[in-house]
C-alpha cells in the first residue's frame, strides 16, 4: 500500500510503513530544498540586515511609523485578494490543468477587485489614524493587490512540483532588488515611500519570473469545477485573514493610542526579533509546506517529519532567540542609535514570542495538509476576539512594552491548541512532541543561568558596550554547544550523520533520538 492508498484518520492497522526508498528520496529532495533555500537566503542575509540598519539611519522613527501604518491594510486584504487559491493548488494535488485556469482567472479577478476597494477606502485609513500623508501611499503599496493576483497559482505550482531552486532564485532576486531600491530611495530623500517603492518593484521582480516559469492562460471559472479549491482556499483564507488582523493589531493600536513614533520603535523591535527566526525558520519553512503536501495521506511520515523538523528548529533558533534578548541592550548601543534605546523592553518579549510563532506556522502547515482547515479558522477568529482586547488595555496600561508581553502571556490561547490538535491528529504522544523541545529548552536554560551571572560580573567591570556584547555571544554559544553536545551528542550527531550520508547518497534518516516507535 502506497501513502496514497491511505487516506486522513484511517487505523494504524490501514497505515503501511513507508518503504526505505521513499524515505530517501523524500529526505533527499527536502534536503535539496534547504540547501537552495539556504543558498538564497545566504546570499541577501548581508544585505537584508545591512540594508535594515542603512534605512534606520537614512530615516526617522516617524518615517517608519508612517510606512508601517500603510501597510497594515495591505497585509489584513492581501488574504482576500489571494483567497487562499495558493493553498489549494498545493494541498490539492489532484487538481486538473483547466481546472488550474479556471482558479487562474478567478485570482486574477480577486486581485483587481482588491486593488479598487482599497483605493476607494484609503482616505479612510487616513482619517482613522489622523495622518492625511498615508491616502497616496496605500493606494500605491496597494498596487501589489493586482500582483498578488497573478501570482497566487503559479507560485502554488512551483511549491506543488517541490521547485525550490526556482522558488529561492525568485526570493533572493525579489530581496535583492528590494533592498537595494529601499536604501537608494532611503538616501536620494524620497522618506517614507522608500518602503513601498522597493517592496513593489521587487514583488513585480518576483511576478514576473514566477509567471515565467509557469505561464497559466486564461479561461472562465466555472462554480462546479472550482468549488472544492475554492472551499479549502476559503477556510484557509478567512483563518489566515483572522490571523493578519490579530497579529497586526498590536502596531495598529501602538499607532492609534501612543503615536507613529512609538510604533516606529515597536516595529523595530519586531523586526529585530523576527530577523533570526525568519532566517532560520525560512530556510525549513520553505520546504515543509510542499513536504507535507506531498506525504498528507500517511500519518506516520507526517508525524516522523513533524518530530524531526520541531527538534531542529528549536535546537537551532532557540538559543538565537534567547540570546538575543539577553544581550539586547549593548546590541542596541552597538549597531543603532540612541533614538533607539526604547526598543529594548518590548524586544525581549518578542524574542520569547518568536520562537512559539514559529513552531506554531510548522504545525499549522501540517494540519492544513491534513485539511483541518475548519479548526486553524475558528481557532484565528478567537485569537481575533482576545488578542485585540489586551493590546488595547495594556497599550494603555504599559504602553509599547505591555504589548509586546501580551504575546507570551496570552501564547497558552495563540500557540497551545495548535500543538494539542497536532498531537491527536498525526496520532503522536505527547511525550514524544516534550522530547523533541528537550536539547534546545534545557540547554538554552543553562546559557541564559551563566549569561546572567556574566552580566551581573560585567556591570563592574566598565568594558566598552562593544566588548561586553562580544564577551557574552561568545559565552552563550560556548554554553550551548557545551551543554547539547554534552547532553545530547547522540542526537545531534544523528543529524550530522544524515546530512553526510545524503551526500553520499547513502541510506535513509531513520532516526532523532525521538524513539523509532513514534517516527516509523
Amino acid at each position: 500500500m502506497t501513502p496514497q492508498d491511505v487516506t486522513p484518520g484511517a487505523s494504524p492497522q490501514q497505515i503501511s510503513a513507508a518503504s526505505a526508498d521513499q524515505k530517501r528520496k523524500l529526505d533527499s529532495h527536502f534536503v535539496g530544498g534547504v540547501a537552495w533555500t539556504a543558498g538564497a537566503k545566504w546570499a541577501t542575509q548581508l544585505l537584508s540586515w545591512g540594508y535594515l540598519f542603512i534605512v534606520a539611519r537614512l530615516l526617522s522613527t516617524s518615517d517608519f511609523g508612517i510606512s508601517e501604518m500603510a501597510s497594515y491594510f495591505f497585509l489584513l486584504t492581501n488574504v482576500l485578494a489571494e483567497f487562499g487559491v495558493g493553498t489549494a493548488v498545493l494541498q490539492m494535488q489532484e487538481l486538473e490543468k483547466r481546472t488550474l485556469v479556471q482558479l487562474h482567472t478567478f485570482s486574477c479577478m480577486l486581485g483587481s477587485i482588491a486593488f479598487v476597494s482599497s483605493s476607494l477606502a484609503a482616505p479612510l485609513i487616513a482619517l482613522f489614524f489622523h495622518n492625511e500623508h498615508l491616502t497616496n501611499l496605500i493606494r500605491f503599496n496597494n498596487l501589489a493587490f493586482l500582483l498578488i493576483g497573478f501570482q497566487a497559482v503559479p507560485l502554488g505550482l512551483l511549491q506543488r512540483d517541490m521547485d525550490y531552486r526556482r522558488l529561492s532564485i525568485a526570493e533572493a532576486t525579489q530581496m535583492v532588488i528590494l533592498s537595494s531600491l529601499t536604501v537608494l530611495a532611503a538616501w536620494t530623500g524620497f522618506g517614507y515611500w522608500s518602503f513601498v517603492i522597493g517592496a513593489f518593484i521587487g514583488k513585480l521582480t518576483g511576478l514576473v519570473l514566477v509567471s515565467y516559469w509557469k505561464p497559466m492562460p486564461f479561461a472562465m471559472p466555472r462554480w462546479s469545477e472550482i468549488r472544492r479549491p475554492i472551499e479549502l482556499g476559503r477556510q484557509a483564507a478567512i483563518g489566515r485573514l483572522a490571523w493578519a488582523f490579530y497579529t497586526q493589531s498590536d502596531g495598529i493600536i501602538i499607532g492609534r493610542v501612543l503615536g507613529d513614533s512609538s510604533l516606529g520603535v515597536y516595529r523595530m523591535a519586531m523586526n529585530l526579533a523576527s530577523a533570526p527566526a525568519e532566517k532560520v525558520s525560512t530556510l525549513i519553512m520553505r520546504a515543509t509546506g510542499p513536504l507535507f503536501a506531498k506525504v498528507q495521506n500517511d500519518p506516520a511520515l507526517v508525524r516522523r517529519y513533524l518530530l524531526i523538523l520541531t527538534e531542529v528548529l528549536t535546537m537551532i533558533e532557540l538559543p538565537l532567540m534567547v540570546g538575543l534578548g539577553m544581550v539586547a541592550p549593548e546590541a542596541v548601543r552597538v549597531i543603532l542609535e540612541p533614538k533607539w534605546a526604547g526598543l529594548v523592553s518590548p524586544l525581549r518579549w518578542l524574542v520569547v514570542f518568536m520562537t512559539m510563532r514559529t513552531l506554531g506556522t510548522l504545525i499549522e502547515q501540517v494540519l492544513i495538509s491534513q485539511r483541518a482547515t475548519r479548526f486553524t479558522m475558528r481557532l484565528s477568529l478567537l485569537n481575533l476576539l482576545m488578542m485585540p482586547v489586551a493590546f488595547f488595555f495594556m497599550a494603555h496600561w504599559k504602553g509599547s512594552s505591555g504589548v509586546a508581553a501580551s504575546w507570551v502571556v496570552l501564547a497558552p490561547v495563540t500557540v497551545f491548541p495548535l500543538v494539542l490538535k497536532v498531537i491527536q491528529t498525526v496520532h503522536a504522544r505527547s511525550l514524544d512532541f516534550l522530547n523533541a523541545l528537550l536539547p534546545a529548552v534545557s540547554s538554552c536554560a543553562v546559557m541564559v543561568a551563566v549569561l546572567f551571572g556574566l552580566r551581573m560580573w560585567l556591570v563592574n567591570q566598565s568594558l566598552p558596550a562593544l566588548a561586553s556584547l562580544i564577551t557574552q555571544v561568545v559565552a552563550g554559544t560556548i554554553v550551548y554547544g557545551a551543554v547539547l553536545i554534552g547532553f545530547f551528542g547522540g542526537r545531534v550527531q544523528r543529524y550530522v550523520r544524515f546530512l553526510r550520508d545524503m551526500r553520499k547518497g547513502k541510506k535513509e534518516f531513520t532516526g532523532t533520538g525521538l524513539g523509532e516507535a513514534a517516527l516509523d
